[in-house]
């Protein structure tokens, strides 16, 4: 089973994608499809566990559950940043603190995606079974070893 023929895995990842990852220009290069850090690894990660069917129809419903709820949190914090923007480039003259509102603001939807995020990784961990933990942890473990292969062809500033 594969990201790409497996509909809950793919979709899996991209909320989780959209949930851990900032959005804007910070994210706006992604060193990979689906982007950087955890959510970048969970499509393999679950695919090394080898989901059982009763598994992967349960994580399709728990993506389901949370994709609403995602996508709202994502499009207000999309809102937010472009209402910093217009501040930051806007005609009048601005000071830190008159963007203290806009960040906090920021600061706080992001966290919450950070948080949901973080629970439905623990909901779908409480569905793995030792041995799939093992192996999603071994396929973890080698990722972060390429990852760092590839760091040292190219380093930063390269």
């Amino acid at each position: 089973m594969t990201w790409k023929t497996c509909p809950t895995l793919a979709t899996l990842s991209l909320v989780v994608t959209a949930l851990l990852l900032p959005s804007g220009t910070a994210g706006a290069q992604p060193p990979g499809r689906w982007g950087s850090g955890p959510a970048a690894l969970l499509p393999l990660m679950l695919r090394s566990a080898n989901l059982t069917p009763d598994q992967d129809a349960k994580v399709k419903e728990l993506v389901a559950a949370r994709r609403a709820a995602a996508r709202s949190l994502m499009q207000q914090v999309r809102q937010a940043e472009d209402e910093l923007a217009d501040k930051l480039l806007g005609p009048r003259s601005v000071q830190a603190g008159d963007l203290q509102p806009q960040l906090e603001r920021i600061t706080h939807l992001r966290e919450q995606l950070l948080r949901d995020s973080t629970q439905a990784a623990l909901d779908i961990r409480a569905m793995l079974t030792s041995d799939q933990l093992a192996r999603a942890a071994q396929t973890k473990d080698r990722l972060r070893q390429l990852q760092s292969e590839l760091r040292q062809l190219w380093p930063a500033g390269n």
